[in-house]
């Protein structure tokens, strides 16, 4: 069964034998992460799982414990295939706390894009409204 993981700005599919657990080199492949003897490690990073029960389904990594373990939102719909991982929770609390919007573009009325890091270091405030 294919698998698609989308992961950010990246996107891609691997095999899964039951549409919810991957090979590592596959999770790897999907986000960065590999599983190491000392948890989850991405470069320099090392994040420690406890129940690696949780995590693994034989020798296969379960994208839930994943997620879990990392303490990222999952969405993921079986009946297509696809999973998808938000932000960390620990980064968007980091933002929060720093006072960080994460960077984005949007829309004006006439269709001119604005992007939030180009319009410099004073304070904003933005306004949205919507008729939904």
């Amino acid at each position: 069964m294919q698998l698609t993981i989308l992961d950010g700005e990246r996107t891609t599919t691997v095999e899964s034998a039951d549409g919810t657990s991957v090979a590592p080199s596959d999770l790897f492949t999907a986000t960065g992460w590999q599983l190491k003897p000392e948890g989850l490690c991405q470069g320099d990073v090392c994040v420690p799982v406890r129940d690696r029960g949780e995590l693994l389904d034989g020798d296969c990594v379960r994208i839930e414990g994943f997620a879990t373990a990392l303490r990222r939102p999952l969405v993921a719909d079986a009946a297509s295939g696809v999973v998808a991982l938000g932000q960390s929770l620990i980064q968007a609390g980091e933002q929060l706390h720093d006072r960080r919007a994460p960077d984005f573009t949007l829309q004006d009325i006439n269709g001119v894009e604005h992007t939030m890091s180009k319009i410099g270091r004073k304070k904003k405030v933005l306004v949205v409204w919507s008729s939904w």
